[in-house]
């Protein structure tokens, strides 16, 4: 009378697999709701930044051209070259550097120099310099907050 041991699957065992894959499923959806949180929040931060970068390089395309309307009508009215930069250091300031605020941290900073043209068709100006920079240094937030509630 040997009884055979059978050694199967109880109900605990699988109950507590529905349970342990249950579990792991809402860590999974936690964390993807997390991490998409933050790539919303890069994302606004990034359109942002863009945004006030276009629009600062959009303002700085405005005043080369109303420079260039300008330098075209100093160039019309001149004779010579020398009459030309003469009428250039009169109306406008010695130094052709134009500053735009894109955030507290950068500017764009925007530098032309006026040239005498061959032909009227010719460039008035080069652009010597059209760049972002960084005029202060952001605060670094050092801090670890793991449970912030929004």
């Amino acid at each position: 009378m040997n009884r055979k041991k059978s050694y199967g699957i109880s109900v605990g065992t699988s109950s507590i697999l529905v349970i342990i894959v249950i579990l792991s499923l809402v860590c999974f959806a936690g964390l993807s709701v997390v991490s998409a949180n933050a790539d919303y929040r890069l994302s606004k931060k990034l359109a942002e930044r863009t945004t006030t970068y276009y629009q600062a390089s959009s303002d700085a395309h405005q005043d080369l051209a109303l420079l260039d309307a300008k330098l075209q009508q100093i160039f019309t009215e001149s004779d010579s070259e020398s009459e030309y930069m003469d009428k250039i250091k009169e109306s406008l300031s010695d130094s052709l550097t134009f500053n735009y605020v894109i955030s507290d941290y950068q500017s764009l900073i925007v530098s032309v120099t006026p040239v005498y043209p061959e032909n009227a068709e010719d460039a008035l100006f080069t652009i010597d310099r059209f760049q972002v920079v960084t005029t202060n240094e952001p605060a670094l937030d050092n801090s670890l907050s793991l449970l912030l509630g929004n």
